[in-house]
């Protein structure tokens, strides 16, 4: 069973919070680009319907792992899966979370080194970031939940950059609406999934939740439609400012955006921009990275995370040192996105599954189960 420890819940306020602040990261800035390459000007239509897509998949995931409320990743994953299979899903979950989180890190690194400190050695960055990230989640989840509540209140200026380029938008870029076919827009829902990764995250933290009883379905659909209306948004204005062709070949369609108008107090809103983005990613960052601590707690079955947050900074740090450059991270970043594919839909599918099977037995809630 769940052991309650220092620093060790969160309330389901805070788990929507989470949502919304693991999701809003680096997707933003190459969501445009990636789904217009496949659904033309109805990319933002994929967006939307992938949000309502993924709306459903956190409902099967709330609703299965609300039936294990006193057991943790491991151990309801062991009573669904077999022992083996449970703890096999975990350390690969623990892989998956610590190379999204040295991914992550690299790509932070490379804007922060581009726009803000282009003489700094980017190694120096990543220590930055690492050591930050450790300082953010070395006590535990608690603090981690304050840390994007904090943060959260950054995301209305964030929202509001969306309306820099509208003066200067054409929205007959938008149109004919569904001219690119249902084909098109249903395959542009593949590459905007990989946009929304971190949602699976909620299978790790659910367990952390303290106040169980509130309608913590009804607070984690809430964050997601939040988010698929920010990114529907996102797309919208690009695509009606750049046009559907153009937005195909930029890298960052979100940067040149910014750039589309000029004002007379802030000479560069990219800079404005990114000063939000990084508090953004930064939670993003801390919530992946906790998430392979907690996992490790849960195999070691240790009172607390922190050992394995700061043992696990050195492994960060050198993954993040291996990409050469923002192609290469780029890549690497679509690569490992891709794993979100088994984590965020096959497997809540597949413990719905093994739930509905082997859900009458109900001992799992009396006793103390580790598989």
């Amino acid at each position: 069973m769940y052991q309650k420890h220092k620093n060790g819940e969160i309330t389901a306020i805070q788990s929507a919070i989470f949502l919304i602040s693991i999701m809003i990261g680096t997707g933003i800035l190459g969501l445009a680009r990636s789904v217009a390459e496949v659904s033309n000007q109805d990319a933002w239509i994929s967006v939307f319907i992938n949000g309502l897509f993924i709306s459903f998949v956190v409902m099967i995931i709330v609703y299965t792992v609300s039936k294990f409320p006193q057991h943790n990743f491991l151990q309801y994953n062991c009573y669904l899966l077999s022992k083996p299979l449970g703890y096999f899903v975990t350390l690969c979950y623990v892989i998956y979370a610590i190379l999204v989180t040295a991914i992550i890190t690299t790509f932070l690194t490379e804007m922060v080194y581009t726009w803000l400190l282009p003489n700094t050695p980017m190694t120096v960055i990543k220590l930055m970031i690492v050591i930050t990230m450790v300082y953010m989640t070395r006590n535990g989840i608690t603090t981690l939940a304050r840390f994007t509540e904090s943060i959260a209140f950054l995301l209305i200026p964030f929202a509001f950059l969306i309306f820099v380029g509208l003066p200067e938008a054409s929205f007959i870029n938008l149109r004919p609406i569904g001219g690119s076919g249902l084909s098109s827009i249903f395959k542009g829902t593949i590459p905007s999934f990989f946009a929304f990764a971190g949602y699976e995250s909620l299978l790790v933290y659910y367990p952390y939740i303290s106040n169980k009883q509130k309608p913590i379905m009804k607070y984690s659909i809430s964050a997601i439609m939040i988010v698929t209306i920010f990114y529907t948004a996102v797309v919208m204005s690009q695509i009606a400012l750049y046009g559907s062709d153009e937005i195909a070949v930029v890298l960052y369609p979100s940067i040149n955006y910014l750039t589309a108008i000029d004002f007379p107090i802030i000479e560069r809103t990219e800079i404005f921009f990114t000063i939000f983005w990084i508090f953004t990613v930064l939670a993003t960052i801390g919530i992946q990275y906790l998430v392979a601590g907690i996992l490790l707690q849960n195999i070691f079955q240790t009172k607390t995370t922190n050992i394995f947050v700061y043992a696990l900074s050195p492994v960060i740090f050198l993954l993040s040192l291996y990409p050469k450059n923002t192609a290469v991270v780029v890549s690497l970043g679509e690569k490992i996105g891709q794993l979100n594919i088994f984590f965020g839909f096959l497997f809540p599918f597949l413990l719905l599954i093994m739930y509905l099977i082997k859900g009458k037995d109900n001992r799992h809630n009396k006793e103390n189960r580790t598989g």
